[in-house]
């Protein structure tokens, strides 16, 4: 019924208002500008992380690329690996949601990590060879591209 009424409305009004013709460039130009530097990539996105300190908390702001939808009240967990060691940062932020870009067929996710100065030398030094971003059942893996500075 819905898709008749939709028919209707397109061939009245000459505009086509479907969803699958809808185009979300404000989401497209997020993933394409993200903020910080990139510090991991894979095969349709990748890792941008960004410092910050706010009354004397250390924060580490995260924007991930990829291919999977995020969904949950649970938080996440981000973790480093390399062949002798594992460093796990479980995220600040609790509710997240990850939003659809249209043109690519990607999905960009915001996460927070609230960090201690100790973990901040730890990332920064880390001679990390993957990151992966656990949620409850799902995760995705991307590359380290270069060590991390501050």
């Amino acid at each position: 019924m819905i898709k008749l009424l939709k028919y209707i409305v397109t061939k009245l009004g000459e505009i086509d208002t479907s969803e699958e013709n809808y185009v979300d460039s404000y989401t497209e130009n997020r993933i394409s500008k993200a903020d910080g530097e990139q510090i991991a990539f894979s095969e349709k996105g990748g890792i941008w992380i960004k410092f910050q300190e706010l009354a004397e908390y250390q924060f580490m702001n995260i924007t991930v690329v990829g291919t999977k939808k995020f969904k949950t009240f649970k938080g996440c967990q981000l973790v480093f690996t390399n062949e002798n060691s594992e460093l796990k940062l479980l995220s600040d932020t609790r509710e997240i949601e990850s939003d659809n870009s249209t043109i690519s067929s990607r999905w960009i996710t915001q996460l927070c990590f609230d960090i201690t100065n100790k973990n901040i030398d730890m990332i920064i030094n880390k001679d990390a060879d993957k990151v992966d971003l656990i949620f409850e059942k799902k995760s995705e893996s991307f590359q380290i591209i270069k060590n991390l500075i501050s």
